[in-house]
């Protein structure tokens, strides 16, 4: 609490210095600002507390009024202190007369009196030349206020701040708004209300798809797994000669995708080569039949996943107790990468699974309902 008390007892004493010593902050040297900004910069950093910090930032609110007010001094006022008005727009006009900016006396860009002008000595004070009584009566009355010439060539390569894509008109830029004819209507009337009765929706009337029906998919897939299985035990049967070797029935085997168990090779299944999300959809779908226990999952010698039905019947594979056999739950997860590996890996080009097809989004029909 006591260092609390310092600190605040020190920010109020620099405050109270540059209310009432204003023209110590004024002056053209920012020592005294410059010195207060680095004090409060120390000070602040013991600060923990937000009533210290609010203290701290009335100071800077100070600080930057005065700072505003320097500025304000500095480029406004007496001669001593800033611009002087009147020789400033004598000199513009001196440099509007003589056509300064350009130093090619032949340009284009000057008039006949302004290359005049320029060849004139300083020295001369011939009739017309600059600097003598009748100047103003001789050459271009324009010459004297060419604003064009003195933004072009003066205000424009002065100018420092960023490029803007448009100029700013601020409240000259708002357009005009247009009128808008308003379309009258009849007044409202209670009697006039007519009663609406809901519409009643009757089981035809949705068509039911199988896009979200877990059974009916699971049973498309488990279909999918015996016709991938029996055709592959074909193939292979139908590629070995009668006298084969070891390293041609591997090489049957691995080219139609079948493990030593008989089982089909479980990457080659689940893979989708066009479709990544329907790879994740069908990692999902075997796992919940494994999980019915209507699949099983083993590994061969080689250390490969393999996946057999284990049960012909579907239905009673579904329906058969959650205890009669042992399950061992695991996590099964697959990113884009490892996906496009998975391909180049095997070399797979067609999905076992059959792709399935978007289906079109309808909106909704006559009667209000989607279907």
């Amino acid at each position: 609490m006591q260092e609390r008390r310092v600190i605040r007892r020190t920010l109020r004493d620099l405050q109270r210095q540059m209310r009432e010593n204003p023209d110590e902050f004024l002056q053209a040297d920012p020592k005294a600002l410059l010195n207060y900004l680095n004090q409060s910069d120390k000070i602040i950093r013991d600060v923990k507390q937000t009533n210290e910090a609010a203290i701290d930032s009335r100071g800077l609110v100070i600080a930057a009024d005065l700072s505003a007010r320097r500025v304000q001094r500095l480029t406004s006022g007496n001669v001593g202190n800033g611009i002087d008005v009147d020789e400033f727009v004598s000199k513009c006009i001196t440099f509007m007369l003589q056509g300064r900016g350009i130093e090619d006396d032949a340009a284009e860009e000057l008039s006949s009196t302004q290359r005049r002008r320029r060849q004139v000595p300083a020295a001369v004070a011939a009739p017309g030349a600059l600097g003598s009584d009748d100047e103003d009566e001789v050459g271009d009355e324009g010459d004297m206020m060419n604003w064009s010439h003195l933004g072009r060539f003066a205000a424009v390569p002065s100018v420092r701040r960023p490029a803007v894509t448009g100029f700013m008109l601020g409240p000259l830029s708002i357009e005009k708004k247009a009128r808008r004819m308003t379309k009258r209507s009849a007044p409202f009337k209670v009697s006039n209300l007519k009663e609406v009765r809901p519409e009643e929706l009757r089981a035809g009337d949705l068509n039911k798809s199988d896009k979200n029906d877990l059974p009916a998919l699971c049973k498309k897939i488990y279909v999918s797994l015996e016709l991938a299985q029996r055709e592959a035990q074909d193939d292979v049967d139908n590629d070995l000669p009668e006298d084969f070797t070891e390293e041609q029935l591997t090489a049957a085997m691995s080219r139609y995708s079948l493990r030593r168990n008989g089982g089909i090779d479980l990457l080659h299944f689940v893979i989708n080569p066009h479709s990544f999300g329907q790879t994740v959809e069908n990692m999902f779908y075997v796992s919940f039949l494994i999980r019915e226990g209507s699949v099983k999952l083993e590994f061969d010698k080689d250390g490969f996943p393999e996946l057999q039905p284990a049960d012909r019947n579907l239905t009673s594979g579904m329906a058969r107790s959650k205890h009669s056999t042992t399950r061992h739950q695991s996590i099964m997860s697959i990113d884009m990468k490892t996906w496009r590996d998975i391909i180049d890996a095997f070399g797979i080009t067609e999905p076992m699974i059959p792709h399935r097809e978007k289906e079109h989004q309808q909106g909704p029909g006559a009667r209000g309902w989607y279907s």
